[in-house]
Formats: structure tokens, C-alpha cells, sequence
């Protein structure tokens, strides 16, 4: 577990140069840019938005929290305006909102680690604050709140299905058999997508705060608060593995309404301990594997079912066994 920092340590202790001013425009304007190209090129966009907290993030281990959140409210600014011209009241507040949440929420739990908070309950409190935030805004957002929320999957995995027959069809995998495999997967997957919604958001959350968290504390290095923040340290409390436990059980044993919720929970926590998994990897691969190209297929790896899975069960079990100390006892001891 990496330890906390003393606060107002990062200045004195960190040679940090350039313009503060030019620092906060560079970073609110590539803020705006990454989430420009998720409007804009949703393909290229869904990968580009998790970094979009990368620029508030480093500048806040660099310069301090109210530099952070300065770019991130000029960043909410631009696009309220953008969003203003182009489609009205509505889009103006979606697109502030987004930055908020994107580059905000990250950017002030950065500025919790600078104050002495240590990083791993940082980014635990950074996951649940985005998905309150992003549920409640989902449903706040919609006129009819959940409802309203499960028929705009609903319409999404029906224009999804149309373009997957047609892509079978000009494929020449048009038999029926193949359709119908086809669209009953499809159904399945909208029937989890429509009734576990805000836990597939939670989770999706979870995943896209790491980058940005983790990556804007790395580009921020040398400063002081950044050099605490490492992603091979992600530790996740004890407690956490309770939770799991009863909102596994919830989903299997308890009557409907009960499943939802516990399915809501269970979700971003899988995800929360598939990164704790990975950190684990991480420690043990900077440790044991010099070559950066075959850490990085180790790491492409991970991403494929069922090791990722195998990861998840290794960061839940992380709490009892601590792998990470019994790594270092067994070097210490060679």
C-alpha cells in the first residue's frame, strides 16, 4: 500500500517550471478536445474520453488543486458554448456536465492526495463519488428517470441489431439459424443492459477513472503527490471484499428488486477488483520482467475472458494474502 504524503510538501520538494497560466489553457483545451472527438467520432471518442482527465489531473499534482479545477471549469465553459450553438440549452448543460465529471471529479480527489490522503482511498472515493454523480445524472437528466433511461437502451440495441443483420447479410451468414443465434444473444444482452444499467455505468466509471487518475499522476512526476500515486499500489480495503460477498449473494438468492440492486453494486465492484488484479500484475511484472514489449503483452492479455476474470479473483483475494508483501519478503529473503 503506498503511503500518504505530508501535506504541502509538493512545492518545496518538486522543481516544477513553466507558466502556470499557459499550463491551465493547454490543459482545459485538450480537456475539450478529448471530449469534442466522443461527440464528434464516437468510436475514436469512447477511447480518447477516459484521458480526458489526464490534463486537470496533472496540472492539479503540479499546481495545486484550484489549478485543476480552474481548467476544468474553462474546460465546462467552452463546451457549455459549443454545446449552446449546436444543440441548445439541453447539449450546453450535457457537455458542462460532462467535463465536470470527467475532469473535475478526478482533479479534486488529486487535490485530496496532495493534502495527505493516501491515493489508494483517493481513487476508492473518486469511484463512488462518478457513479453517484452519473447515475444520479442519468436520471435526473431524463424526464421520466429510469424509465426513461432503459428505452433509450432499448432504442440503441434495436438500431444495433437492424445493423447486424444487415452486416451478416452482406456477409453471406444470412441462414436462419445464424439470425437467430444472432438475435437471441443480442436480446439477452439488452435484457442485462436494460435491467443492470447503472451498474454497467458504475463499472464503465471505475475502468475510465483509473486512466485518468493513475496516467495524469505519472505524467505529473516529478512532483511530490504524483510520485505517491502509482498504479502497482492500488490497494482495496478489506471491507470491500464483504461487500462483494453479499451483493454476489443479493444477485443470486434475493427476490428481483433485490437482484437489481445488488447487480448494481456487484459490477463496479468486479471492476474495481479486476484493477486491483492488475495492479498486482503490474508490481509483480516491473519486479520479474525487464522487457517492456513483453509487459505489455502480458497486460494485452489480461483483457481476454477468462483472465480477466482469473484477475479479479486474484485482486479479491489480494486482502488476505497480500501478495505484494509476500513478493518483497521472498526478494528480501533471496
Amino acid at each position: 500500500m503506498s503511503g500518504a504524503i505530508s501535506p504541502g510538501g509538493n512545492d518545496a520538494r518538486s522543481p516544477i517550471g513553466g507558466s502556470r497560466p499557459q499550463e491551465l489553457l493547454g490543459a482545459s483545451f485538450l480537456t475539450v478536445l478529448l471530449i469534442v472527438s466522443f461527440f464528434a467520432v464516437p468510436l475514436l471518442g469512447t477511447v480518447a474520453l477516459p484521458f480526458a482527465a489526464v490534463p486537470t489531473v496533472r496540472l492539479t499534482h503540479r499546481r495545486g488543486v484550484s489549478a485543476g479545477l480552474g481548467a476544468s471549469a474553462l474546460a465546462a465553459g467552452l463546451l457549455g458554448l459549443v454545446g449552446a450553438a449546436s444543440g441548445g440549452l439541453s447539449a450546453a448543460f450535457a457537455g458542462a456536465f460532462l467535463a465536470c465529471l470527467v475532469a473535475a471529479a478526478p482533479a479534486c480527489f488529486a487535490g485530496a492526495v496532495r493534502r495527505g490522503l493516501e491515493p489508494s482511498r483517493a481513487y476508492l472515493a473518486l469511484c463512488a463519488a462518478g457513479y453517484a454523480i452519473l447515475t444520479g445524472g442519468l436520471i435526473l437528466g431524463s424526464p421520466e428517470g429510469r424509465p426513461a433511461v432503459r428505452e433509450e437502451i432499448r432504442r440503441s440495441f434495436e438500431g444495433f441489431r437492424s445493423a447486424a443483420i444487415q452486416s451478416y447479410g452482406k456477409a453471406g451468414m444470412d441462414d436462419p439459424e445464424t439470425i437467430a443465434r444472432l438475435k437471441d444473444t443480442l436480446q439477452k444482452a439488452e435484457g442485462f443492459a436494460t435491467r443492470f444499467w447503472a451498474g454497467l455505468a458504475g463499472a464503465s466509471w471505475v475502468l475510465a477513472s483509473a486512466i485518468g487518475f493513475y496516467t495524469g499522476a505519472r505524467l505529473a512526476r516529478p512532483a511530490a503527490s504524483a510520485e505517491a500515486v502509482r498504479f502497482e499500489s492500488l490497494y482495496n480495503p478489506p471491507a470491500l471484499a464483504a461487500l462483494f460477498v453479499v451483493s454476489g449473494a443479493g444477485v443470486v438468492l434475493g427476490p428481483p428488486v433485490a437482484q437489481e440492486i445488488a447487480g448494481d453494486l456487484l459490477l463496479p465492484l468486479c471492476a474495481l477488483y479486476f484493477l486491483g488484479g492488475l495492479s498486482i500484475m503490474c508490481h509483480f511484472a516491473r519486479k520479474r520482467i525487464r522487457a517492456t514489449l513483453w509487459r505489455a503483452g502480458l497486460y494485452a492479455l489480461v483483457l481476454y475472458f477468462p483472465i480477466n476474470a482469473g484477475v479479479a479473483l486474484v485482486g479479491l483475494f489480494d486482502w488476505y494474502a497480500d501478495f505484494r508483501k509476500r513478493n518483497e519478503r521472498t526478494i528480501q529473503s533471496s
